[in-house]
Order: structure tokens, then sequence, then C-alpha cells
């Protein structure tokens, strides 16, 4: 229930006077936005009980007022010719009504409640609202999720928390339009509109009372639809418009009758493409990386793949033998099992919780590290000598590899929350400039899995039709470069976004050097057979 729940609370969370903390690229933080609404929720409902008590005793003395009111209507001189009903009346007048006014003006000022001022609260900002927004639209997108499923917290069949109201899916409408992702736009509108006709009419159907939007509200859905119409979507401007007047029947939809029957506008195929969509986003690989997400696609190897115990390149793992399972032969890819225990990862976490920041990703030459949305999470890093567990990884990685771990970057310990994610990339550097020289290129990756994910947050390599899941205290690992150091342009992979959960992974790069006898080259150079993977298709 949590990941959908804290998604759609990000909607309802104001942004004025809070500090930009990148809640919505990781899973860390979000429980700081659920204590603020825990605290927010407490102090309504005080103020709420209080109204009610003050409401039940005005209402005991209105009714009682209305019951003197009912005798004397039904003899008014007869009860005003007796003296006690008539200190009453001098009494209420003089005396209670006062009383009554000033405890209506008290309870005005219980109602004066600010959840935006709130001093030492965690608020999400403008670029987390709508980080929340892309990541519902991003899962959409690659897990081909169906909106009214989405709205009723449905993820992948499967039932996970409360329904959204048509409210959150109309502010969630209005965000994406905001944003200029028109097509996802109609259809949040839509079920939107569609959630609010059903709660109409099974309102009208039970002959009870029903909660229409509110004038802020009817005038946000009037604008909308006006400027949906000005794009050409006639069918959800009418549909919106349709509602406010439902509601309001006294709006006159000026702009309706005065620009019927406008033409579309001559490029509406390219307006309605979302503002953040690159021409990558668009092609065919990334298409296919989507797919390996989905698990659409598997490998078709002519390899001979096993899963067997390997001793390594320890001479005494006979009596602790690794547990291998390859993925490929030829680029190498393959999962160690059960490398890390559930103790040390925590250890890493705890460490790592502290230095969490904002994920980037390399920049042009000469350039600053810059956050995108091509990747989304929070990273630290974290000197392997700095604790006995980050010494221990190395040793073992170098017993299940026989690389040497002399020359590696620093652990990055990374954290993906709901709808994080990591479009396809390359682990090795393309440009010299970005590397030591005397360290090389990173010949090897290997992430150590440092949780489960319920759904999605695979490592995905479209190239080769791998979709590997997380299994906490795994590791995967894979060689970069060919054995003549040339860059294996086959070994683009990707984080999937994680439907559900939280993905923990600790990042290990092994640089080239000293790697000559560990990983030898041969006599020809072996890099032609993955050039055709380097230009995106």
């Amino acid at each position: 229930m949590r990941g959908l729940t804290l998604l759609v609370g990000l909607f309802s969370l104001l942004a004025q006077g809070s500090l930009a903390s990148d809640y919505f690229s990781s899973i860390t933080g979000l429980e700081d936005l659920l204590h603020t609404e825990q605290y927010l929720t407490r102090e309504l409902r005080s103020k709420v009980n209080a109204i009610k008590t003050a409401l039940q005793h005005l209402e005991s003395e209105l009714s009682s007022i209305e019951k003197e009111h009912t005798m004397a209507a039904s003899d008014t001189e007869n009860y005003l010719t007796n003296p006690v009903n008539v200190y009453r009346l001098m009494k209420r007048l003089h005396t209670d009504w006062s009383l009554m006014e000033g405890r209506v003006q008290l309870m005005a000022e219980e109602m004066n409640f600010n959840a935006t001022r709130e001093y030492g609260l965690s608020y999400p900002s403008q670029e987390d609202v709508e980080g929340a927004a892309l990541a519902l639209v991003r899962l959409q997108s690659t897990y081909k999720l169906d909106v009214a499923q989405v709205a009723q917290g449905i993820l992948n069949g499967v039932k996970y928390g409360s329904d959204m109201s048509w409210q959150d899916c109309f502010e969630l409408g209005q965000q994406l339009f905001e944003m200029e992702d028109y097509n996802n736009t109609k259809v949040w509108l839509r079920e939107s509109m569609e959630r609010l006709r059903r709660q109409t009419s099974h309102a009208s159907s039970h002959l009870a009372p029903t909660s229409g939007p509110d004038t802020v509200t009817l005038n946000k859905m009037e604008a909308t639809a006006k400027s949906l119409f000005q794009l050409g979507d006639f069918d959800t401007a009418f549909e919106l418009s349709q509602r406010v007047l439902q509601f309001d029947p006294k709006r006159i939809r000026n702009w309706h009758l005065g620009d019927k029957g406008t033409a579309p506008p001559e490029d509406i195929d390219d307006v309605y493409l979302p503002k953040h969509s690159d021409s990558y986003s668009l092609s065919q690989e990334f298409a296919k990386y989507e797919k390996v997400c989905r698990g659409e696609v598997h490998p078709i190897s002519r390899q001979e793949l096993r899963c067997r115990y390997s001793r390594g390149n320890h001479p005494y793992r006979f009596l602790a033998p690794l547990k291998l399972e390859e993925h490929s032969l030829d680029p190498y890819v393959a999962t160690f099992h059960d490398m890390l225990s559930p103790l040390k990862i925590s250890q890493l976490r705890e460490m790592a919780v502290p230095r969490m920041h904002r994920s980037t990703v390399n920049p042009l030459p000469g350039g600053q590290l810059k956050k995108s949305a091509f990747r989304v999470s929070k990273n630290a890093w974290l000197a392997y000598e700095s604790h006995p567990t980050m010494v221990g990884m190395l040793r073992d990685l170098k017993d299940a590899t026989g690389l040497d771990t002399t020359f590696c970057e620093q652990l990055q310990v990374a954290n993906y929350g709901v709808g994080g994610h990591y479009e396809p990339h390359w682990d090795f550097f393309r440009d010299p400039n970005h590397y030591p020289a005397e360290e090389g290129n990173r010949i090897a990756t290997a992430i150590f899995y440092l949780s489960e994910v319920e759904q999605g947050g695979a490592t995905a390599f479209p190239f080769l039709d791998i979709a590997v899941k997380p299994q906490l205290g795994n590791v995967l690992f894979w060689y970069n470069l060919h054995r003549s150091l040339d860059k294996d342009y086959r070994t683009k992979h990707a984080g999937c976004p994680v439907l559900k959960g939280s993905k923990w992974i600790g990042n290990v790069w092994i640089h080239e050097v000293t790697q000559t006898f560990a990983r030898p080259c041969d006599v020809f150079r072996d890099h032609e057979v993955s050039l055709e993977y380097e230009i995106i298709k």
C-alpha cells in the first residue's frame, strides 16, 4: 500500500516555504513527508473535535430557543404574559446571543489552520511534485499499466492501496498539462471525469448529497478545457466543460461558442508529444528496453549457460564454493548468489543514508555533473577502508572474479524509490578525460543488491535480452570492455523503474590497470562484434 499512497500523497502536500530535498528521487526522506502529514492530521483532528463539541453546545441551545418560539407561535399572547418567558426572552437577547456570537467567533479562530507555515516540518518542492507525476507516467509507459487500474491502487494486477479520488486524478492531469505532457493529460482527466460521474450517479441513486467541485476547481476545469479545445482535443475539452456546466449551469462557455469550428493546429501530432520525451525515448532501442523490463523478451542463446558451484580464484574456496549463475558468456554476465549477509547490508545502508544526495549523470567534457530525469535516484559514496564490511566486499569480489581490486572507485550506495530508474547507458567512459590515465577505464562492474524489490527494478541489458531481478545479497557482475580493452557496446544496461518497493544497490567499478594477468588480451582484437551496437537505432 505504501508505494502508491506515498506517490499520491505528494500531490496533496504543498511546497511553499520548503527546501528542495529531491524527495521524489529516493525512498529516503519520504518518511519525513509521511510524518509531516501525520502531524498535520493530528492538529486538524484536534481542531475539528473542538469545533464539533462547540457546535453540539450551540445546537443544543439553538434547539431550545427554537422550541420556545414554537410554543410562542401557538399562542403569542399567552406566552408573553408569562413573566418567566419575558425574563428569559430579555436575558437571551441581552446576554445569551452575545455569548453565542463569541463562541462562533472562537470557532472561526479555531478554523484558522495553516498547513504551509508549520515550522520544522518537511514539505515537497514543486520539482518533487513534478517528479512524482513523471514517475507515474514512466511506470504507465514502461509496464503498460491501465490508468483506471492505477487509480484503483492496482499495479500489475495487485491491489496495494486505496483508490485515488476524482480530485486526485484531476490534479495529476492538470499537473501533466502544465508540464505539456498532453497525451497523459487526456487519460488522467478522462479518468477524473469518469470517477466524478460515477460518484454523482451513485449519490443520486441513493438520494444522498454529493460533494462536487468547488468554485476554484470549477475554474481550473474550465480553464483546462479551454486550453485543450484550443490545442484541438475537442473530446476531452467537451467532457470537461459538460461537467462544469453540470455543477454550475449559469456558466456560459463563450470561448466554446466563439471558437467552435476552429481547425486544430496543423502540427497537432507534434503538439501532443510529451515535452519531456526526447528522441531516444522514441527509438526502437528504448522500446526494446521497456520490453525487457516487462519480461516480454527472453534471451535466445546458443551458449551453454549453467548454474554451478565455483571456487573462484581462491585456493580454499572448495570448502565454501560460490553459487554462480551465468546469464551470458560473451559478453560475460553472471550472478554470484548470497555474497552479502543481511547484517552487513544493514550496516551499509545505515552508513549511506546520512550521506545520500541526488544522483547525477556524466557531463560533456569540461562540464559539471547534472541532475537529470535520465537517472532518478539518490546515492552516497563510501570509502572501502572506512569499514571492515566494505573491505570484505572487495576481498570477496577479488576471490570470485580473479580481478585485482586495488584500483576501484569508492563504493556507491544508491537508492531508487517508487518510479526510480536509470535509463540505458554504458558504465565505461567514452571520453578518456573522464578517468585517470594511470587507472584506465572501467573494465568491470559489480552490483551488490542490498534489497529485494516487489515489482520492477530489474537490471536490464536490452541488447542481450537479459533482465536480472534484485535479490538480497546477490552480486551481478559483467565486463564492460573486451579483452583488447576496447569498449563493449553490447553491455548497455539500465535500471528498470521501480514499480513497487525500494531498490538499494552497491556499485563497484573496477578499473583496467593491473589486470594484465587477471584478464590477458588475445592475439587479435575482439571488439568488432560489438561495434554495431554503438549507434542508437
